[in-house]
């Protein structure tokens, strides 16, 4: 318990540090904090709708439940953010007991390796210390696990068919995870489980229809289909012909797995020619479930660094679960500690590097300062999306960069203040019209990140850099 403590502890301690408000947060955190003021399931950050529609940007039940968790504790960026935090204690916990109960990481040493190598993987602390909802799909998941440890049958069956309907509302990402699953256990484990994961897979049907018919009631199903047509029906090969294959949201760069994967390479081999390897063993399931995932998000064309943890966390558990059963020579101990080692210290050195080069100007204080001290209850802004928090609960509308297309005639007039990045001035006043002049009011960073750390490299490092500029007074 010490352990997910600490976790929990530090994660609070640092929210406001690290990493920067980005777009993807604040995007699935608009919906309830919007409930949560009282202006309905709406948003103002997405390029699909206007402020009056229902929200139907991307799957509900994260900004569900967000609503839900802001009530208890209030409207701040530590407060959004620690969600995910619970999400992955949860998760973890789930991990835990599962691997004890279904004995599949047989020593305590070895299921302490495994909660450190998943609290501190690249992907994961990219996906656990922001914003977005991949921690809730991780918790499905972790209860999709250990549903399988549930003795009876009935209550087994009840509990995958839940997580499986509840999946496609967490995350579309989450189907294809759910299905090469499905199919990998069927190979594995032979007849015996078919009944359970046609129940998944019922289940996973259920729920997509299920959430089709919610949006339609709420008459914005085209909404969500537009919404997500571009990140499901852009392939591989046909980005790769239209010429805009962008790598950033197409590969992952998640440096923590490449270590876990060669050590499964490794393990594989050195199992293999000792006659040591079972075709159904933990790790060739962890290999194959890793390639054959991978292959999935790659090839439709959405594989970004976020969707890490759906190989790097089950690849883990089968390394670990491997080490913690079969005798190895006393090299290959040596080996597998370094690539254990490798994986660790390289997401938490990356991020914490990233983090601490410009510590002072992280500080999310810089930003409520700067809000404080320019606008009022009166203003509506248009402002840049590390504003939000700040911004979110002084102004009387708050607008954000990706709403601009879609900015009511009535919205352009009656915007008085613009709180963005300077580089960014030229684009927002073409999109929002008028004459605007800056007040002087700055907040400029010392530092402008780590080694040139950029999100398309898996970094969520950029610079709180803001200007405020007002609409310029008609002259007489």
């Amino acid at each position: 318990m010490f352990f997910f403590l600490a976790f929990l502890v530090f994660n609070l301690l640092t929210a406001n540090r690290y990493p920067i408000v980005w777009i993807d947060e604040v995007q699935h955190t608009d919906p309830a904090a919007n409930l949560y003021f009282g202006n309905g399931f709406t948003s103002t950050a997405w390029s699909t709708q206007t402020s009056g529609e229902f929200w139907a940007g991307n799957v509900p039940l994260h900004s569900a439940l967000l609503f839900l968790w802001i009530n208890l504790f209030g409207f701040s960026l530590g407060a959004v953010r620690s969600i995910n935090y619970v999400y992955m204690v949860a998760a973890l916990l789930l991990v835990w007991r599962a691997t004890v109960r279904l004995n599949l990481v047989q020593t305590a040493r070895s299921r302490l390796i495994l909660l450190v190598l998943l609290v501190c993987g690249y992907s994961m602390i990219f996906s656990y210390s922001s914003g977005r909802y991949d921690c809730l799909g991780m918790l499905i998941v972790a209860g999709m696990f250990y549903a399988h440890t549930v003795k009876k049958s009935w209550q087994k069956m009840a509990s995958m068919f839940t997580l499986s309907f509840i999946a496609p509302w967490a995350g579309l990402q989450l189907l294809p995870l759910v299905a090469v699953g499905a199919v990998m256990m069927l190979l594995f484990l032979g007849r015996r489980p078919s009944g359970k994961f046609l129940v998944a897979v019922t289940g996973a049907a259920a729920g997509t229809v299920g959430l089709a018919l919610f949006y339609a009631v709420h008459g914005v199903l085209k909404k969500f289909l537009g919404a997500i047509r571009p990140v499901t029906t852009i392939g591989l090969f046909e980005a790769l012909v239209k010429g805009h294959y962008y790598h950033s949201n197409r590969l992952p760069k998640d440096f923590s797995f490449w270590p876990i994967f060669a050590l499964a390479l490794l393990l594989f081999v050195f199992l293999a020619r000792r006659g040591l390897l079972h075709r159904r063993s933990p790790l060739v399931f962890g290999l194959l479930y890793s390639i054959c995932v991978s292959a999935a998000l790659v090839f439709s064309g959405r594989f970004p660094t976020y969707y890490g943890w759906m190989i790097y966390a089950p690849l883990c558990v089968c390394v670990c679960a491997t080490l913690s059963e079969v005798p190895l020579s006393a090299a290959l101990r040596r080996t597998s500690a370094v690539a254990l080692g490798a994986s660790i210290v390289l997401g938490v050195l990356l991020h914490g590097a990233a983090a601490v080069y410009n510590w002072p100007d992280r500080d999310y204080n810089n930003v409520i300062r700067l809000v404080n001290e320019s606008v009022t209850n009166t203003d509506n802004m248009c402002g840049d999306w590390a504003t939000y928090y700040a911004a979110k609960t002084v102004v009387h509308k708050l607008y954000l960069p990706l709403y601009l297309p879609m900015r009511l005639e009535n919205e352009r007039r009656q915007l008085t203040v613009l709180v963005i990045a300077p580089r960014y001035f030229a684009p927002v006043t073409a999109a929002v019209g008028g004459e605007w002049v800056p007040t002087g009011q700055r907040f400029v960073p010392k530092h402008h990140g780590f080694l040139g750390t950029k999100l398309n490299m898996g970094f969520l490092t950029g610079d709180y850099e803001l200007a405020v500029y007002r609409r310029a007074e008609p002259s007489l």
